[in-house]
């Protein structure tokens, strides 16, 4: 198992990399100037040369590209353009709302969508089956934003239990803390919870058909006790994978429902940092997020093998 953790760790930094890689070429296509966003228009032709000097983006690309990742690598995000903040400053500040958030969605889309699509699943074929595939097929057409106004509209403000605009720290509040990312919650992860539903729906299908769960049946063995043991454990296995992918999803629509409950996370954030071109916060959130991903992919990744011993690397 530990050699399986080591291995899992070392494929995904390559995976970092390459995010932040593609990240900063794109950046420097934009040909935003950083002197003219940090000192203005008033500024003269050596204030802009000197400052370029000293933030390096006179360097070749690569070399750029290789200072940048050295000092990441630390925890040195570089420093805001429009001031003399630190990025890594900025974003520690709010990452914890947005990751939050972000697992908040990640919990209701699977709670939900593995209790539907087993539903689903024990009774393919019937009324049931098709009314639960109707639903989950049109909840993956809902935008996370629109959820997110509809419990704020006929939640929120009518019945003052979850709070429509505060969010409450876990630090101070664990109770409240709950209350004020439950509906943001549900509205990040209302189509992700339609999209595990389809997936957990047909692998319970695929599970039942499987030998092995037909001889059980034959032997005597107890119906609820292959279904909800033996089978649905093997059809957690594809659920695994696609919530690893979910949450990188999750990540970015939680910038989205963050504007809609007026949450002080990265969303706010890295929206001013693309209007203004304060192109080291987007850089420093498209990193932030990549290992974010990683580290929720390692997890995944060895509750797969927990699952399914096969998958360990002998």
């Amino acid at each position: 198992m530990t050699r399986t953790i080591l291995i899992r760790v070392a494929s995904l930094i390559p995976l970092v990399i390459l995010a932040s890689f593609v990240t900063f070429w794109l950046l420097q296509l934009t040909e935003t100037d950083p002197a003219v966003v940090r000192l203005g228009d008033d500024a003269t032709e050596e204030a802009y040369e000197l400052y370029r000097e000293e933030i390096g983006v006179n360097d070749p690309f690569l070399v750029q590209y290789g200072s940048w990742l050295a000092n990441a690598a630390t925890g040195d995000l570089g420093e805001s353009w429009h001031g003399p903040d630190q990025v890594s400053e900025l974003i520690s500040e709010r990452l914890s709302v947005t990751i939050s958030l972000a697992l908040g969605g990640l919990f209701v889309a699977v709670a939900i969508g593995m209790v539907a699509g087993v539903a689903a699943g024990v009774r393919a074929g019937r009324p049931a089956d098709a009314m639960i595939t109707a639903v989950a097929s049109s909840g993956q057409a809902l935008p996370n934003f629109w959820v997110g106004i509809l419990l704020v509209a006929f939640v929120a403000i009518p019945y003052d239990v979850f709070p429509a605009t505060l969010y409450t720290g876990p630090t101070e509040s664990l109770w409240d803390w709950l209350l004020s990312i439950t509906l943001p919650s549900i509205a990040l992860g209302t189509s992700a919870a339609a999209a595990i539903a389809r997936q957990t729906r047909a692998a319970f299908v695929r599970v039942l058909h499987e030998p092995y769960i037909r001889t059980a049946l034959a032997v005597g063995l107890s119906r609820r006790s292959i279904l909800y043991r033996t089978a649905l454990r093997n059809a957690c296995i594809p659920v695994v994978t696609s919530a690893a992918t979910l949450f990188g999803t999750l990540l970015g629509g939680a910038i989205v429902v963050e504007a809609v409950f007026a949450y002080p996370g990265l969303g706010n954030l890295v929206l001013v940092g693309i209007q203004n071109g304060d192109l080291p916060i987007v850089l420093g959130f498209v990193f932030v997020a990549a290992v974010a991903v990683a580290l929720v992919q390692l997890v995944l990744d060895i509750t797969y093998t927990i699952i399914d011993p096969r998958t360990r690397v002998s």
